[in-house]
């Protein structure tokens, strides 16, 4: 089993506690660029070099748009090199709002860079797994640290080199190790909860066992009482069997025997569909003609389950329209999702936005094409 430090985020682990958390860190780092922006207009007579202290800014304002658009839901999981890049542009903040101030800064009004990189670094937390954010923290920490070095070196700066690094450094990895930390608390808790709810599931399904075989035979009795009991009857009070009742006899045998196939054969998906939206007298609700929606893990199978059900318990699609199609592609397998919208565009993004977040996390590639009032959703998965 792979370990949640190497491989595991805590946005593929929770993608709606994600979801809903990143209000918050687009109010951390809207905040540290207006932080930044206040701190350089207030040293504005010690800048010598105000290309070099705008640009500063401006690579801070960059970082922040990309993590406000990389980070949404309708984007796909933030990446490693997203990561590095938003990093590293307030590394060149810092760097360059440095050498603006040249040799006529103070200890205590330069070194505001770190704060802004570390701010980053925390909110950054959910969406990397926790080796990552642990070695770039380290990392980022090295160079604001150099950076201050370098500083000190040009500045008048009454103070030891060691306690400037450490001044610079601090920051940067407090809170980028503290974010990994918090991340790792996290993705561990959501596990243990995991394990604890797969064994309470497998234990209630046990329970239930005997009771849906019940229910099976009773609709089983319930279809043998509706047509064969009467055919019995009539023929126990006529004594005669006639050609008709042949007939009527192979009917019902082909009848049930058709309808036990058929349930036999119905995949997961199929009778989710069927549950939520109603069967098709047609059969092409769901199209899986290869049996391919077995080879969802878990987790995909729980996401696409749950945004089943919200579109059919609500207004924005048509329940008619629905239609899933699942297709054999050479590195897997993809799903389409067709279907006609009954509200307006804003509405139905609104209410699919927590579901398209989650399936973009454990499926591949998803993307949405709408032209109303048909609207198609697509996404990828491995198969075996």
């Amino acid at each position: 089993m792979r370990s949640i430090v190497d491989t595991t985020t805590v946005q593929q682990l929770d993608p709606l506690g994600t979801l809903d958390g990143r209000p918050a860190g687009i109010v951390a780092v809207v905040g540290s660029l207006v932080f930044s922006v206040v701190v350089t207009a207030n040293r504005a007579g010690q800048i010598e070099d105000p290309f070099l202290a705008n640009a500063a800014l401006f690579f801070i304002a960059v970082s922040a748009v990309l993590y406000i658009v990389t980070t949404s839901p309708i984007r796909p999981p933030f990446s490693g090199g997203l990561h590095a890049l938003i990093v590293g542009l307030l590394i060149i903040a810092f760097a360059l709002s440095s050498a603006s101030i040249g040799s006529g800064g103070a200890l205590l009004t330069d070194f505001w860079g770190p704060l802004v990189i570390g701010v980053m670094c925390m909110a950054l937390a959910p969406y990397r797994p926790i080796a990552e954010l642990v070695t770039l923290g380290i990392v980022a920490s090295i160079f604001t640290g150099f950076i201050g070095l370098v500083q000190s070196s040009v500045a008048d700066v009454a103070a030891p080199p060691m306690i400037v690094v450490l001044f610079t450094m601090t920051p940067v990895l407090t809170m980028s190790l503290g974010g990994a930390a918090f991340a790792r608390s996290l993705a561990s808790t959501h596990k243990r909860w995991e394990a604890r709810a797969r064994r309470a599931a497998r234990r209630q399904l046990d329970r239930e066992h005997d009771s849906v075989a019940r229910s099976v035979q009773q609709d089983r009795v319930t279809i043998l009482n509706r047509d064969v009991v009467p055919l019995f009857t009539e023929l126990a009070q006529r004594g005669i069997v006639s050609p008709e009742d042949r007939a009527r006899a192979a009917q019902y045998s082909e009848s049930i025997r058709s309808l036990m196939v058929s349930e036999v054969n119905r995949s997961w998906l199929e009778s989710v569909v069927a549950t939520s939206f109603g069967a098709l007298d047609d059969g092409r609700r769901v199209q899986d003609p290869q049996r391919l929606a077995t080879a969802m893990t878990p987790h995909q199978r729980t996401a696409l389950r749950a945004a089943v059900l919200a579109v059919a318990s609500g207004t924005d699609l048509i329940a008619d329209t629905v239609r899933l199609r699942i297709e054999k592609t050479p590195t897997g397998a993809a799903i389409t999702v067709t279907g006609s919208v009954g509200s307006n565009e804003s509405s139905w993004r609104s209410t699919l936005a927590p579901y398209i977040a989650v399936l973009r996390v454990v499926f591949t590639g998803l993307r949405i094409s709408y032209r109303s009032p048909s609207l198609t959703v697509r996404f990828t998965y491995d198969t075996p």
